[in-house]
């Protein structure tokens, strides 16, 4: 059984195990009645924020799992790390060009004046009737500020909260609709399966002082996916909570964090923290289950033991 959920507020920090909700239990849904194995059949996998991180873990794993053809398109802000990602893919055991194709997509999602055209990269080329298994994976985002509590904000700021929006909610929702239309099952030559996933976080569920757009960000995601799932029942939605993970951002977020509750918790946190290879491997074992219901919130200790 998952321990109680705790609240954030009062003098005692508590681990981020600790304040996990308790979700229901997971059981198929909306699947077709034959299907291959996730990573056994041609697929096409878009991922953002694949330049480091979790993005970046998400591909290796992909090229390392999947064992007919495999696109990968990956977008991030950096061409130095996007180009390290590829690197990095081509060393794995098992690339083979012949095998595993890679397009890198350069581009800043939060970018409003940039955004129409980074979508075309990314979509623009696409032959849907190559594949059989279509995936995005929604995980560029941000933090936001979170040196401020809501009524630190004022009127000067609306443009910044505009833009985290933009990056956080907006950018997803424009880039799965793109997605869904793109490869739709009408036709004989469609792909057999479509997958959606979205990073998502404890945060999603679970308020915390100071993360005022960080928390809706995740909230509006996971609302915004189980959408999906619903207009969608033929899509296989998800929406991923891959725990405390040793990245930049769980660092910027422990370091900068205004309320010294949320401070005290994220420092006990990063005692349990993984690495994004470890949270993406849960991850992936899980798409490959496919026993979840469709456009549910799961989270990393779901499957794991945080003390291990």
């Amino acid at each position: 059984m998952h321990p109680p959920t705790l609240q954030l507020t009062g003098p005692v920090p508590v681990p981020y195990f600790s304040v996990r909700p308790i979700y229901q239990t997971h059981s198929p849904g909306n699947m077709a009645e034959v299907k291959p194995s996730f990573f056994g059949a041609s697929t096409i996998a878009i991922i953002t924020g694949a330049s480091r991180g979790i993005g970046r873990a998400v591909a290796l794993e992909f090229a390392k799992r999947c064992d007919t053809r495999l696109h990968l398109i990956l977008t991030g802000r950096s061409e130095k790390d996007l180009k390290e990602t590829l690197s990095l893919i081509k060393c794995s055991s098992k690339y083979s060009p012949e095998k595993t194709t890679v397009k890198l997509v350069l581009g800043d999602l939060g970018r409003q004046e940039r955004f129409t055209h980074i979508v075309e990269e990314l979509f623009g080329d696409i032959d849907s009737t190559e594949f059989q298994h279509a995936i995005l994976i929604n995980n560029a985002g941000s933090t936001g500020d979170v040196t401020k509590f809501v009524r630190d904000f004022a009127h000067s700021d609306s443009s910044t909260v505009q833009d985290f929006f933009f990056l956080n909610v907006t950018s997803t929702l424009l880039l799965s609709s793109r997605f869904l239309s793109t490869f739709r099952t009408s036709g004989s030559n469609a792909p057999m399966r479509r997958t959606v996933v979205q990073l998502s976080s404890l945060s999603a569920v679970q308020p915390v002082a100071s993360w005022s757009l960080y928390c809706t960000g995740k909230a509006a995601r996971d609302m915004l996916h189980k959408v999906i799932a619903v207009e969608e029942p033929d899509v296989r939605v998800l929406s991923y909570a891959p725990g405390p993970v040793d990245t930049a951002m769980l660092h910027h977020i422990t370091n900068n964090s205004a309320d010294p509750t949320a401070v005290k918790m994220m420092t006990a946190s990063r005692e349990i923290a993984v690495t994004p290879e470890r949270t993406v491997q849960v991850l992936c074992d899980q798409l490959e289950k496919d026993q979840f219901e469709s456009g549910a919130h799961i989270d990393l200790f779901d499957f794991i033991d945080p003390h291990q």
